[in-house]
């Protein structure tokens, strides 16, 4: 065996600190005149790229890899080799700083015999990325993976490099939106497979629990202590619940042991896969005789819900692989998540039931001082047909006959006035009627079109018939 040395470099878009070794690989970030020497790039060159006017700030990213190949083999071919490595370098660094880095760009290369079982030096980890300083982060991770099992560690390197993938898909799509269903399959494939490792522990609970029940059953109730009908009892059981054993229940279950189910992350995860199976199985209504909200796409849509932001999936994915290390990276922009996420549905269930909105001032339901829930979170299940329309107006009839308008809730009040004008109670149609008028007389609409409102909620299938009647007759009267 021949220990072989191979050094990779790339110029880097944004300035990058780094150090960062793993693996018998470091990767490290230089200036241009380090860059050159390391290099070994003669003078032309050097004169070349000064005449491009190169920046002086300019930073490269050089990877140094040791690696043993047989003495028949050629130094020249490494890449097999030292690619892996690579990638779950530029997975760490990825995942750390939230921004993709991809081996695209390695345009220079050296490679040379080093001395057997050759190196590279530990150094203390440094990231320093976009202003902020993830030195700590990065050692955080990378001491949590070298305490991994080698499957472990294998899984961890997969990981990395979906969510990488994940990450590079979605700054892609930023003006493009082509790859935006990509992007959430490969985040929501990073939580199946995190949650196959917690699979064992869902079957033996159901194992455990179905044991007890059968037990308690047939001994304490039907007097029958016999081995063979307790095993009969518990294989139906068992076909029963085996349709139950999809990846809702495995995902879920990773969360709750990884301490991050609660109500909120429980509705996100259901939310998001919908969407996932909407992707991966199709829908045969892809087709739109018109799309009627912007921004158009390049294709059809597979999500119904166009305003899905898709770095929800890729922040919980972040998490969850986090967690699993037992790392505390990305946990603020979890908790912010969350805090931002609307409440579930049950909570409007119990806010409608008790009629606490009774009780409150229009104020006090336009801020969800009650348990989280506003006006903006009833808008949002009625426009997903969850909220039904009578529940919806007795919420906020009060509120739609008493708001005073502001810049600030201009569009609450116009959704749901929009909404509330085809109300079959004469008084509050009249009310919301008379709402959209002032609103069409104030200066509060300046950021939002009334029109709009009509477009989504007309692609939503939830068209309001008296707001269509009443723009037809300003366009056709020319009033301003």
């Amino acid at each position: 065996m021949v220990t072989v040395f191979e050094r990779r470099a790339t110029s880097l878009e944004q300035p990058i600190n780094l150090d960062l070794t793993w693996d018998r690989s470091r990767a490290y970030t230089v200036d241009y005149k380090t860059y050159n020497e390391l290099l070994n790039r003669g003078r032309h060159e050097q004169k070349n790229d000064r005449e491009e006017g190169r920046p002086n700030d300019e930073r490269y990213l050089i990877i140094d890899s040791y690696c043993e190949i047989e003495v028949y083999d050629r130094i020249s071919e490494l890449a097999p080799i030292t690619r892996p490595r690579i990638l779950v370098m530029l997975g760490i660094i990825t995942f750390v700083t939230g921004k993709a880095l991809t081996p695209f760009g390695f345009f220079s290369s050296y490679t040379n015999v080093a001395e057997y079982g050759s190196t590279n030096p530990e150094k203390e980890p440094l990231l320093i990325s976009g202003g902020q300083n993830h030195s700590a982060e990065l050692k955080e991770i990378l001491q949590a993976m070298q305490g991994l099992s080698a499957n472990h560690q294998i899984l961890i390197y997969s990981l990395l490099d979906r969510w990488r993938k994940a990450c590079y898909l979605e700054e892609e799509s930023e003006d493009s939106y082509l790859y935006e269903d990509e992007t959430i399959l490969a985040c929501f494939h990073i939580l199946e497979l995190l949650g196959d490792q917690y699979s064992d522990h869902l079957d033996n609970d159901t194992d455990e629990k179905v044991q007890h029940f059968t037990t308690e059953v047939l001994e304490n109730i039907f007097f029958v202590k016999n081995k063979n009908t307790q095993a009969e009892l518990a294989k139906l059981i068992h076909a029963t619940l085996s349709a139950q054993k999809t990846v809702k229940p495995k995902i879920l279950r990773m969360l709750q042991e990884l301490g991050l189910l609660q109500p909120k992350s429980k509705a996100l995860i259901e939310r998001f896969l919908d969407h996932r199976n909407a992707i991966a199985h199709g829908r045969e209504n892809l087709y739109e005789a018109k799309a009627a909200i912007y921004p158009l796409k390049p294709f059809f849509n597979h999500l119904k819900d166009i305003y899905e932001d898709i770095d929800t999936i890729r922040i919980v994915s972040a998490r969850a692989i986090a967690a699993f290390l037992g790392t505390s990276l990305w946990k603020e922009q979890w908790d912010e998540l969350i805090k931002n996420e609307v409440p579930v549905y049950e909570e409007v269930q119990a806010f409608n039931k008790a009629k606490l909105y009774e009780g409150m001032t229009w104020q006090e339901v336009e801020d969800g001082t009650t348990q989280g829930v506003n006006v903006a979170v009833l808008i949002h299940y009625y426009c997903k047909g969850t909220l039904h329309v009578q529940p919806f107006s007795m919420a906020l009839s009060k509120y739609i006959r008493e708001v005073e308008l502001s810049e600030n809730n201009a569009y609450p009040v116009l959704y749901t006035s929009a909404i509330l004008a085809d109300s079959t109670d004469a008084s509050l149609a009249a009310a919301s009627q008379k709402q959209i008028a002032a609103l069409s007389d104030s200066q509060f609409l300046a950021k939002y079109e009334i029109r709009d409102v009509l477009k989504e909620l007309t692609y939503q299938g939830k068209e309001p018939k008296w707001l269509k009647a009443y723009l037809i007759e300003r366009a056709e009267t020319k009033q301003p």
